[in-house]
């Protein structure tokens, strides 16, 4: 839609229905083309016709003015704050920015869209200590070889979490597979550290490390000068041989 169609559409419903609110919908965006700033924020604009504009901005996620989690708002910019790809799922939906424009009254909507959706995971890492995770999933991990627990404690790099946390749900658990430790919907990796409390005071130890598979470079993404030297030293090695 061209600037003068936008103008001359929005000049008519103003007119037909100055007290009322006019709705635009704006193209749909999907969460992993979004850009993503050195901080770890993407964000997108109301995109309001008139550029001039000073009032207020009203914002709405799925109909409510309540806004969901680790977002913020700057006037016409509404901002996902780092963190947020770890609760992607909870984040889409429809976003709409209202404004008091010289015109009339428009809401501007958009649909953000998640393509690649957590989802959860039940492990069994009682002999194992690495677990290989995908930024926002949500794991279910058994730690040892105990049928239960009390509760447990855990760290990670040293600091309390509070998305690492004991199952109490038992329909995300099994009986010949009971799990310890729930981390929901993960944000990064680092060295993780439990207590494991069990019946008569008893006290477990278990550390493992988790490492998100983003984190990992591929060939086709590494730069070739830093590919080269690496081929240059292959190929001096077998040239002597």
């Amino acid at each position: 839609m061209t600037r003068s169609t936008h103008f001359l559409l929005l000049h008519v419903f103003a007119s037909c229905f100055a007290a009322t609110w006019v709705k635009i919908t704006k193209p749909t965006v999907t969460w992993e083309e979004m850009e993503v700033s050195p901080d770890g924020e993407r964000k997108f604009f109301c995109g309001e016709f008139d550029a001039s504009f000073t009032g207020r901005y009203h914002w709405r996620f799925n109909g409510s003015s309540i806004l969901p989690e680790r977002t913020q708002i700057h006037r016409n910019q509404f901002v996902f704050l780092s963190g947020s790809n770890a609760i992607r799922n909870q984040l889409e939906g429809e976003y709409e920015c209202c404004v008091r424009e010289t015109l009339g009254n428009a809401c501007y909507s958009r649909m953000i869209v998640v393509q690649n959706r957590t989802d959860n995971h039940n492990i069994d890492m009682s002999n194992s200590t690495l677990l290989l995770a995908e930024e926002g999933n949500t794991y279910y991990i058994r730690m040892h070889d105990v049928k239960r627990v009390e509760g447990v404690k855990c760290t990670l790099d040293g600091v309390n979490v509070e998305n690492f946390k004991y199952p109490f749900l038992g329909r995300h658990t099994k009986k010949s597979v009971p799990y310890h430790l729930k981390i929901e919907n993960l944000e990064r990796g680092g060295e993780v550290k439990c207590d494991l409390r069990l019946q008569k005071k008893e006290v477990v130890e278990k550390t493992f490390d988790v490492r998100l598979l983003g984190g990992f470079a591929s060939i086709s993404n590494t730069p070739f000068f830093f590919i080269s030297p690496i081929i240059c030293v292959i190929l001096g090695i077998v040239i002597r041989l």
